[in-house]
């Protein structure tokens, strides 16, 4: 695909996804989509949740363009527009945990039996040839496709958070599309941006007085689309890196969630209990403001990125990508489950220093 089409794709999801957001905003009230602060949730006013409609919206139009390069893109806007219209009816109804494993479980059984679309194998990890999972990589899949949307749905935190997020893993995919030349396919990456923009524009405060938050819609549309990319860029027979490398791309969203998922049983809850121990609001706790956090978590999970990218490109052996990622992992985990005792220690000192 030339670049000016390239360009003039993403100038129209730009535009598209802000005239989307006009457009649905007053229509926010009248079908219940806002976000009304009690409990945790600590913002001003009701906020319309309708960023991530806006987002679906722009990409059914543009991509719907685009189905001839690459026939793929339909059975994702079929797949996508169910997990929208779940996380749409949780936002204004409050859905069951059970519910919607349900629905992304029938998504995920969907991308795999219609498109064939699951992970068949986990690359050279041990060192001793490609590990084929055979019948196992359906199971494995679905773990994979409920564990994306679910942790990126956990994301969605603060300010802007899920959007940068989610932008640093699709700049990532279309880094490596665009290197080997597979330039149809970084279409639906490179558009998702274009279509975020506009949204962070709302939601971070930059147009006054009219602020969005993207929901549950949003939230889990990014997981859906994320988990989409990285089977095909690792699974299909145009792959375009490794599967140890996916682990790079997503590690922030992935990390947090397992981690609070292994807090949360150890109290002996269950995993799927609201609370505030995510990374975002561990860091509010320790005195950032909001936009120093979100600062703070794009910039790790940027730095995570890049390792992945250059250990990709340099093509360091996958057995020393997966153990440098599984101690990274157990520092991170061993950090959250010990932070504020670590924080008491360090305050201890200081206080004795003076």
């Amino acid at each position: 695909m030339p670049i000016a089409d390239l360009t003039l794709i993403l100038i129209l999801a730009m535009i598209t996804s802000l005239l989307a957001i006009i457009f649905l905003r007053p229509l926010a009230a009248k079908v219940g989509l806002l976000d009304i602060p009690h409990g945790r949730k600590q913002h001003t006013g009701a906020v319309p949740l309708i960023g991530g409609l806006a987002i679906y919206i722009t990409l059914m139009l543009v991509l719907s363009s685009q189905l001839s390069e690459d026939p793929m893109l339909g059975y994702y806007l079929a797949c996508s527009a169910v997990i929208v219209i779940l996380g749409a009816f949780d936002d204004a109804l409050d859905l069951s945990v059970k519910l919607r494993l349900v629905v992304q479980l029938a998504v995920g059984l969907a991308m795999i039996y219609s498109l064939e679309l699951h992970i068949s194998n986990l690359g050279n990890l041990f060192g001793f040839g490609t590990v084929e999972l055979g019948i196992l990589g359906i199971p494995v899949t679905l773990i994979a496709v409920i564990a994306a949307i679910n942790a990126f749905n956990m994301t969605d935190g603060i300010d802007g958070l899920a959007g940068l997020l989610s932008m640093i893993s699709f700049s990532s995919v279309a880094v490596f599309m665009l290197l080997w030349g597979q330039a149809s396919q970084a279409v639906l990456p490179l558009v998702f941006i274009a279509a975020l923009l506009p949204y962070l524009a709302f939601n971070l405060g930059w147009v006054k007085q009219k602020k969005i938050f993207m929901g549950d819609a949003g939230s889990m549309l990014i997981g859906l689309s994320v988990i989409w990319l990285l089977l095909i860029s690792t699974q299909s027979e145009t792959a375009s890196f490794r599967p140890v490398t996916a682990l790079w791309l997503i590690a922030i969203p992935l990390m947090d969630m397992v981690a609070i998922m292994l807090r949360r049983m150890l109290k002996g809850q269950s995993p799927f209990l609201a609370d505030r121990e995510h990374l975002h609001h561990i860091s509010l706790r320790l005195g950032l403001n909001s936009r120093e956090s979100l600062i703070l978590i794009s910039a790790l999970a940027s730095v995570f990125a890049c390792i992945g990218i250059i250990g990709e490109y340099l093509l360091v052996p996958e057995p020393v990508m997966l153990a440098l990622f599984f101690l990274v992992f157990a520092l991170y985990i061993g950090l959250m489950q010990n932070i504020w005792r670590i924080i008491s220690a360090i305050r201890h000192n200081l206080a004795n220093r003076r």
